[in-house]
């Protein structure tokens, strides 16, 4: 079977850069970056670090851009007309300009042709920050060693904690942190897959060069009885509902991936995950028109 190339991007400007953001200093120690918990997700705020974690792996989302987060400081930003609206609830200590756009989910040649952008005052203080999920923010601070993540109270949070607290906050955390660490270490940028029904989106380099190449949905299974776990699997895996999804996944162009997760009954380590067995089922449509063609070649 043959496996479907990933789909560039086109007009995509921006230089690659290395898969992890991996940055010695000058005696020798790794570049540690900070983040922290507000209770639902890891927060960046330092335009540097935003910036660096960003574009070297691709890791988190900004809180206001639609794709590629905007690093300028010194250029206005450019947002839409019903951003600004909202924007108007919040008051702020320093005021900065903007552009405004009309609002439109489509930009197609249309609506670039009679584009009329405004200049407006921001007195809203609010400014663009990259949240990291919690696999994310692991995966930085466990396997990268590369972030400090701290709580509310400033104090910062080690390994240990972080894999207590992130349990706390998701129930299927340990489970997806198991598949997000599988598909990292196969080069694959992993993002989240609700857009498409999905557990996750791989990209090769990362969203502003290729179109997501697969939907993963994760399936866990009992590793002794070989039973599907009811517990762990939080989506009905029944014949239609995948049909449904691979036909979703088939009109986006993507390729949905069934990723079979053999749970152990001992307690799972993040230093260790050799007790863990993964088996990945590619979902495709058997169409007869096209088994009938190959038969006759």
């Amino acid at each position: 079977m043959e496996l479907t190339e990933p789909r560039p991007k086109k007009h995509c400007k921006l230089p690659t850069n290395l898969p992890l953001p991996v940055i010695y200093r000058k005696d020798g120690n790794l570049k540690k970056f900070s983040a922290h918990f507000n209770g639902f997700s890891v927060i960046l705020d330092n335009l540097d670090d935003m910036k660096t974690i960003v574009s070297m792996g691709y890791f988190g989302k900004a809180n206001f851009s639609r794709s590629y987060p905007q690093f300028t400081q010194n250029q206005p930003k450019i947002i839409r007309q019903r951003q600004f609206v909202t924007r108007k609830q919040f008051t702020g200590n320093q005021p900065n300009k903007v552009i405004t756009v009309p609002d439109s989910d489509s930009e197609n040649d249309d609506y670039f042709t009679n584009l009329q952008p405004k200049y407006e005052i921001d007195c809203s203080g609010l400014s663009e920050t990259v949240w990291l999920s919690l696999e994310e923010a692991f995966f930085l601070a466990s396997a990268v060693k590369c972030l400090d993540v701290s709580c509310s109270d400033g104090k910062l949070l080690d390994c240990d904690q972080l894999w207590a607290l992130f349990q706390e906050t998701d129930s299927f955390f340990v489970r997806n942190y198991v598949v997000y660490f599988y598909y990292r270490a196969k080069n694959w940028v992993v993002k989240p897959g609700i857009k498409f029904g999905g557990d996750f989106m791989l990209y090769k380099q990362g969203p502003p060069f290729y179109h997501s190449s697969y939907i993963i949905i994760i399936e866990v299974i009992d590793s002794i009885n070989g039973e599907r776990n009811s517990i762990l699997t939080n989506r009905c895996m029944d014949n239609r509902s995948v049909l449904g999804l691979n036909r979703l996944c088939e009109t986006a162009g993507k390729e949905l991936v069934i990723c079979r997760v053999k749970w152990p009954n001992n307690q799972i380590s993040y230093e260790n995950f050799s007790n863990i067995e993964i088996q990945e089922i590619l979902v495709k449509r058997w169409i007869a028109s096209h088994h009938q063609e190959q038969e006759v070649i």
